[in-house]
């Protein structure tokens, strides 16, 4: 069990954070023992892998509930599938590098409220608006550590973005991808996960990984879709003090 003092989030959230990971290896008396001693923060998050069930009624006994299932899938970029009418819409796909007015308008589209699946967003507890910043605050950190974030252009018209970076030799992450607000509900949402794919294939990647809340089907099907394979499945439960 980690106990990580999630520093950040007040600046982000409002409020201080304890973000709580239950390990394969633990044990309930351990975790019951470590939790007794655990001064709890205003926001209590606990993250628990599918595998470790039994340490779901425990979190639930000590006032939590469930807001989400956080899923990571693979990609061994050895092949994507790709029906023909999906080829002729990738076909009219580019992704470019950013520039400072482009970054800009990322973070306008934030604001309209582009990411609407995640825990934040959902949890009423937070004012409107506060997942939105969170968002931005990740961003304009990632870009101050060197990560690049890219346009997805179809058709000459910018529709959305992805930030991936390499975590390991060969290894990429799919940090964050979102689809702009004139394009919701048009079936390009694929267009992003797939450009995300390229790039990472360009960069001589030997595997991807891609993370998506289980509240976003859309995004979930679309990685299926396009060749991901499930790996792990977190439970991600949370407390307000």
């Amino acid at each position: 069990m980690k106990i990580i003092d999630a520093v950040w989030e007040e600046r982000n959230l409002g409020v201080s954070t304890y973000e709580i990971k239950i390990e394969f290896q633990d044990m309930l008396e351990d975790v019951s023992k470590k939790y007794s001693e655990l001064t709890e923060k205003q926001y209590m998050v606990v993250r628990i892998p599918s595998s470790c069930h039994w340490a779901v009624p425990f979190f639930q006994s000590k006032g939590y509930s469930f807001i989400e299932a956080a899923v990571t899938l693979r990609h061994d970029l050895k092949n994507i599938p790709v029906s023909l009418g999906l080829k002729k819409l990738f076909d009219r796909c580019s992704y470019d590098e950013m520039d400072d007015n482009d970054i800009e308008v990322m973070y306008n589209e934030i604001d309209k409220g582009i990411f609407k699946t995640d825990r934040i967003y959902l949890d009423s507890a937070f004012r409107k608006g506060v997942s939105a910043q969170r968002y931005k605050h990740w961003l304009a950190d990632m870009i101050l550590q060197g990560k690049v974030p890219y346009k997805v252009i179809y058709n000459n018209e910018v529709i959305g973005f992805f930030v991936n970076s390499e975590t390991k030799n060969g290894v990429y992450d799919g940090i964050l991808a979102g689809v702009y607000s004139n394009f919701e509900g048009s079936g390009l949402g694929v267009c992003i996960q797939y450009m995300g794919l390229i790039y990472c294939m360009n960069n001589g990647a030997k595997r991807f990984i891609g993370h998506v809340s289980a509240n976003n089907m859309g995004v979930l099907k679309a990685l299926t879709s396009l060749g991901f394979k499930i790996t792990d499945i977190e439970y991600i439960f949370i407390k307000h003090n």
